[in-house]
């Protein structure tokens, strides 16, 4: 007999096998606390898709208009200058509605027409009510009115870009009797 053989046979500890180590963690299937978490991003990735997809529907108007405003300025002739404005009205008016719908009065006229046009922007910097915005009244129902066009152009263009449409308006002070309401 080997005398490790004895020595082994005295000790028990010797006759245990060695440790065994678990398989490795896999990456599939994740824990459950990974899939609350994908489903967190995928809820918060549709949502904002959503949202702006609709904003930018909503406002798809805008560059159509802008486009219509720049072929108006460059078919701009001073002899024409009635025509033109009868044009940009025409303009405003069908932004208006695109941007308003049901909520814009399309019978407006006169004074009530730019103030009506100042209060969807009051952050402008050249409001309607001002001198170039003013022709509108009655230049285009003069022969030949004398026009700043490229003032007005700046008006209108700042108008279509900056108003703020239906869906971007806070709900007005049910006590405020100086705003224009518009008929339903």
């Amino acid at each position: 007999m080997n005398p490790q053989d004895t020595l082994a046979a005295q000790d028990p500890l010797a006759q245990l096998q060695d440790i065994h180590l678990p398989a490795a963690i896999g990456l599939w299937p994740p824990a459950w606390g990974w899939w609350l978490l994908l489903i967190a991003v995928i809820l918060i990735l549709a949502t904002s898709i959503f949202f702006l997809r609709r904003r930018r529907l909503r406002n798809a108007y805008r560059p159509l208009a802008l486009r219509e405003l720049q072929k108006i300025q460059q078919q701009f002739d001073p002899q024409k200058s009635a025509e033109y404005l009868q044009a940009i009205s025409l303009l405003l008016r069908r932004t208006a509605l695109s941007g308003f719908a049901a909520q814009f009065n399309s019978s407006l006229k006169g004074e009530e027409w730019l103030q009506w046009l100042d209060q969807q922007n009051p952050k402008a910097k050249y409001p309607f009510a001002s001198d170039a915005g003013r022709v509108l009244l009655i230049g285009p129902y003069q022969k030949q009115p004398s026009i700043d066009a490229a003032q007005l152009h700046n008006i209108v263009e700042a108008w279509i870009l900056q108003h703020r449409n239906q869906w971007q308006q806070k709900p007005a002070n049910s006590g405020s009797a100086s705003e224009v309401q518009p008929h339903a």
